[in-house]
């Protein structure tokens, strides 16, 4: 025997005979007539293959089958029950759980936002994780397994939505002794100029060697390599080269005067952004929009702390 497809309408039908036990009455509570009511359990029971219920004097006796079929529908019932009050607790957002990936840099300014998330709603799970690598955090959107992304330099995917960004441009960073450090802006000759310390691969090593072969300039050594925003900075910290990322990453280091964070007069470095990502046509719950709404607002210290550092030659360390 086949797979059995039971109308949900005969379904309801044959409960109100099961419980009544009576057609006149089940045709009554269900406001139909009684032959309707004959014909549509006729029907159900040719599609079952068995007989459902035996006429009795008083009404109608369920056969072992009809009993089964109640048992298919009371679980039925409970399930759709339990799934419409999940999805109340979702609307309402008393459940749920949202998976984040964003750089490790970005973490500590989102927190105040990511809490008053959690004191509104202290029934959706927020799951944060520390991941610099666009290419990776794009690739568990798709996945699935993760629902929103934080994303400097965002490559272009069809299948991602940027749901909000803000200018965040990409700086050279060095020591404060190092020659360099004199000027507020570089040329990307200049800028090429000292040893790099870039990502051993992703979206920012890429960027930088098309940057270099489109207008033909050489690309220097990348004397260390490392997928560690700290290291990079440390790096560059004891005067051993440059490195590209935006000041507000190396905002601690910039005030304390370790680094400075110098333009690069390329219209790449100037345009980078950070971004918001979702994937493109996913349903997102009311909780996930929620939040997303939550940090879009909070994008902007972002784009006003890079202004900040821009008027003052992003030398937050300097004591003029």
């Amino acid at each position: 025997m086949g797979t059995v497809i039971i109308n949900q309408q005969r379904l309801r039908y044959f409960y109100a005979v099961f419980t009544h036990r009576k057609i006149s009455r089940a045709s009554e509570s269900l406001n139909t007539h009684s032959s309707v009511l004959t014909r549509q359990i006729k029907i159900l029971e040719e599609e079952i293959g068995y007989k459902l219920f035996e006429r009795r004097p008083r009404g109608v006796e369920p056969t072992y089958v009809a009993e089964l079929l109640f048992e298919y529908y009371r679980r039925n019932y409970d399930a759709q029950v339990e799934f419409e009050a999940g999805l109340q607790e979702l609307n309402q957002m008393r459940r749920g759980s949202i998976h984040i990936a964003t750089p490790s840099a970005y973490v500590c300014p989102l927190m105040d936002v990511l809490n008053e998330f959690h004191l509104k709603f202290p029934d959706v799970n927020l799951n944060i994780e520390e991941n610099f690598d666009p290419n990776k955090i794009i690739e568990k959107i798709l996945d699935d397994t993760l629902h929103i992304g934080i994303i400097h330099l965002c490559p272009e995917n069809p299948d991602i939505k940027c749901w909000a960004s803000v200018p965040l441009p990409l700086h050279m960073l060095v020591n404060k002794k190092q020659a360099l450090a004199e000027k507020q802006m570089v040329t990307l000759e200049e800028a090429m100029s000292l040893p790099l310390s870039l990502p051993k691969a992703g979206v920012l090593r890429e960027m930088v060697q098309n940057v270099c072969y489109k207008e033909k300039v050489t690309l220097p050594p990348c004397v260390f390599e490392s997928d560690s925003t700290d290291a990079r900075k440390k790096f560059a910290c004891a005067g051993l080269g440059a490195v590209f990322m935006s000041a507000f990453s190396a905002r601690e280091e910039i005030k304390k005067g370790e680094l400075v964070a110098l333009e690069v007069n390329h219209a790449v470095f100037r345009s980078a952004k950070l971004s918001l990502v979702v994937r493109r046509g996913k349903l997102l719950v009311p909780a996930t929009l929620q939040l997303l709404r939550l940090l879009e607002n909070k994008l902007s210290i972002f784009k006003h702390e890079s202004e900040a550092n821009d008027s003052s030659r992003i030398r937050l360390g300097d004591s003029k």
